[in-house]
């Protein structure tokens, strides 16, 4: 039986392929929210990888807090992608990156909702699921670096299990 945390993971990149998917089908036809392309995506993530309606959305709110930290980062700050991941971005997956810096700039319809998600939901705990970039335990300000979609553990270094998005 697979472990229930690889169920989660593949389902949070999962709504990640959908909302890429998603944003690009926007292109073409009248833009709908990212909110509607987001409840699309946790409809199809919960029926594929058979979660609990609480499962898909504390992804999808996951996923939210994502797009609201980079678009605030890039857009607020005036900073580049890169440097909101804080490492060379040839060590994030092609397709996240990719996906993330679209819906990051086509996403503008709803950023205010968004901006109100990320403020709320700006603290990463122990067991959520987060994209590329770098977390800093906000107990002992040890730093984890993530390459790809992960779910975060506790601090390597003191064990807490809060952490805050690292951007430079």
């Amino acid at each position: 039986m697979t472990d229930p945390k690889d169920k989660l993971l593949q389902a949070y990149n999962k709504m990640v392929d959908d909302l890429h998917a998603a944003v690009e089908k926007a292109e073409e036809t009248l833009s709908p929210t990212i909110d509607e392309m987001l409840q699309n995506a946790e409809k199809l993530s919960k029926k594929a990888y058979a979660l609990t309606q609480d499962e898909a959305k504390n992804i999808s709110d996951h996923l939210k807090r994502d797009i609201a930290s980079a678009r605030k980062y890039m857009h607020v700050d005036g900073k580049e992608f890169k440097e909101w991941l804080n490492f060379d971005i040839q060590q994030v997956e092609d397709r996240f990156a990719d996906f993330l810096s679209k819906a990051a700039d086509k996403t503008w319809i709803d950023f205010r909702a968004l901006e109100i998600l990320g403020k709320k939901n700006s603290i990463y705990k122990t067991g959520e699921i987060c994209s590329a970039g770098t977390l800093r335990c906000l107990d002992c300000g040890q730093q984890m670096k993530f390459t790809k979609n992960s779910h975060i553990p506790p601090c390597p270094k003191c064990h807490h299990t809060k952490f805050e998005r690292v951007v430079k």
